[in-house]
């Protein structure tokens, strides 16, 4: 019995100190301006107008790091759309001096002491300091749990036992530490370096949220972007594409290479070899459209979500949908640095799936930045640069190494005065056994993350339990019948590779071969779908039939030592 009470006392003082590691772990700077952190091996560091990295400290304090070795130099955004029929583009970007929001709300004094950055976390105590000063970040914007549906944050602990509960208000806490900013696109055109764009009254209520306690979310940062419009300008904004700015910086910053997958509404820097900072355990780097804003179709069937956690719950919008990935593109082709003269209209291009100066990159003549693997140039979407698969080594692959800059491009959106539209990124790093799985492993971690959203981030309220339980996650094998069948042309196949693993301990036993093939119903292979190394995990891929007559043809996977075959059927 004593043994009993002594162990749950020593692991009562372990979660107490854990959070206390972490609360130290968060840093504020230039009167909370900047805030940094760490999670697990990932040091995030960012401003209250919108810049990730570089945000003026000291180089070590300045970037995004991995294990103290930076992984991103600076990221930010750009939106893009039109006022009255007029284009307007801003955004804030470090790297290329373009910094056109200012903290607060739109009309704020620019030096305002509440325009700052404001956290919570697991280890403040219900009802203390960081909850009260929470009432200040909800006046800027902040989202949180109205416990007693009266429709104002006032955390008070009405039954005056110290502990919060469900009829009680409290922060918007999503995972273990959240941290909340508003900034505005409020600079004066003489002071931005795209002078003849005007403020358009657009406010910014950003949430940056992260666990280092779930073992599986702790390479990865959230990234909420909260877009409203004040109504300063118009009415509608119209035409508006968000876009996520990275400039990676990998170790080395001279041999980078980028990426889409479009299948995960992704980006992503890698190396394709050591590196002279990590070795020869080289991280890469996704960038998720997690949740893209909400775009009409005029569907009723179709439904946008808004995913915000299990305590404040989901909103839905009918004939409506979530952004995918719309493009890809660098600022770096044709030409290797952004000059002076760059334009609104130059920027708006990359926006759109073009290169700075309005074409679409033409990958059947421009071999300079990339190459093509086993496919057939005119098959290639101009749209998504090298979309191929840098881990199969097929399709469109970058083959230039070089200081890279990328754009992940939402489709177009409205903005309607007092409607803010929430689109979530998340930044996932991975780390394999060596640069060869890196991509891998990368992409399991952002498959669960998905995984994540889809469930309203349900793992944010009883993370305590994981903690106590690493995530070993365990697949069996499983080839699902294909969904529409039958089907004309396209059909999605949804199968698990068989295996038991920690996500932060893979070895090469831990990724086995691989293979999705198509047959007609006399055995002759038709077409190989998936032929490549994974890790254990639940995937899906697309076939599209639209070569192939109709009838009844066979699908079968094989990984490892397991088999299976299926059949679908063709109508035309």
């Amino acid at each position: 019995m004593i043994k009993r009470i002594f162990k749950y006392f020593l692991m009562i003082l372990l979660f107490f100190i854990t959070f206390q590691l972490q609360a130290q772990d968060i840093k504020f700077y230039k009167d909370s301006t900047i805030a940094s952190f760490y999670n697990d091996k990932i040091y995030f560091v960012f401003d209250n107008n919108g810049n990730i990295g570089g945000v003026g400290l000291s180089p070590e304090l300045s970037q995004v790091r991995y294990n103290d070795i930076q992984v991103i130099y600076s990221a930010g955004f750009f939106l893009s759309g039109y006022s009255k029929n007029e284009l307007w583009t801003n955004g804030v970007a470090a790297v290329v001096l373009i910094d056109d929001y200012l903290p607060g709300n739109v009309s704020s004094l620019e030096n305002n002491q509440k325009n700052k950055i404001y956290s919570i976390t697991t280890s403040d105590k219900p009802f203390s300091k960081n909850w009260q000063e929470w009432k200040t970040a909800v006046e800027q914007g902040a989202y949180f749990y109205d416990g007693d549906n009266n429709g104002i944050y006032d955390p008070i602990d009405h039954n005056s036992n110290g502990l919060w509960e469900l009829n009680e208000d409290r922060p918007d806490l999503l995972f273990d530490k959240t941290f909340f900013t508003v900034y505005n696109d409020g600079l004066p055109s003489n002071r931005r370096r795209l002078h003849d764009v005007e403020q358009q009254g657009i406010e910014i209520r950003q949430t940056v949220f992260a666990s280092s306690q779930l073992e599986f979310l702790k390479n990865t940062i959230f990234i909420r972007y909260s877009i409203l419009n004040t109504g300063l300008v118009a009415d509608t904004l119209n035409d508006v594409i968000f876009s996520f700015f990275v400039d990676p910086d990998i170790g080395y910053y001279l041999d980078d290479l980028i990426g889409c997958d479009t299948t995960f509404n992704s980006v992503f820097a890698y190396n394709d070899g050591p590196d002279s900072l990590f070795g020869e355990r080289t991280p890469s780097v996704y960038y998720s459209i997690l949740q893209g804003p909400a775009v009409r179709t005029s569907i009723p069937s179709d439904t946008a979500y808004n995913r915000m956690g299990e305590l404040i719950g989901v909103t839905k919008k009918q004939g409506f949908r979530n952004s995918r990935l719309a493009s890809h593109t660098s600022p770096l082709i044709p030409v290797s640095y952004w000059f002076p003269q760059e334009t609104k209209r130059n920027i708006r291009a990359l926006m759109t799936g073009r290169n700075r100066l309005g074409d679409f990159y033409n990958v059947c003549k421009d071999t300079t930045y990339g190459m093509l693997l086993d496919i057939d140039c005119d098959e290639v979407n101009p749209l998504f640069w090298f979309s191929g698969n840098p881990f199969k080594q097929e399709g469109w692959i970058n083959s230039k190494p070089v200081d890279q800059r990328h754009f992940a491009n939402t489709e177009s959106f409205e903005l309607i005065k007092g409607e803010p539209q929430d689109i979530i990124i998340s930044i996932t790093v991975g780390h394999g056994y060596n640069y060869i799985s890196e991509l891998a492993v990368t992409r399991e971690l952002v498959r669960i993350v998905f995984d994540e959203w889809n469930s309203n981030f349900a793992s944010a309220i009883n993370f305590e339990e994981l903690v106590n339980n690493p995530a070993e996650l365990t697949y069996s094998f499983i080839l699902e019948q294909n969904y529409p069948n039958p089907f004309n042309p396209v059909t999605t196949i949804r199968y698990s590779v068989p295996g038991k693993k920690y996500l932060n301990q893979l070895s090469s036993s831990d990724i086995v071969n691989t293979t999705l093939i198509i047959y007609d119903i006399l055995g002759r292979e038709i077409k190989t779908l998936v032929n490549e190394s994974k890790i254990a995990g639940t995937y899906e891929i697309t076939f599209d039939a639209s070569r192939l007559a109709s009838g009844v043809y066979l699908y079968r996977l094989t990984s490892d030592s397991f088999s299976q075959t299926k059949k679908m059927m063709v109508i035309k």
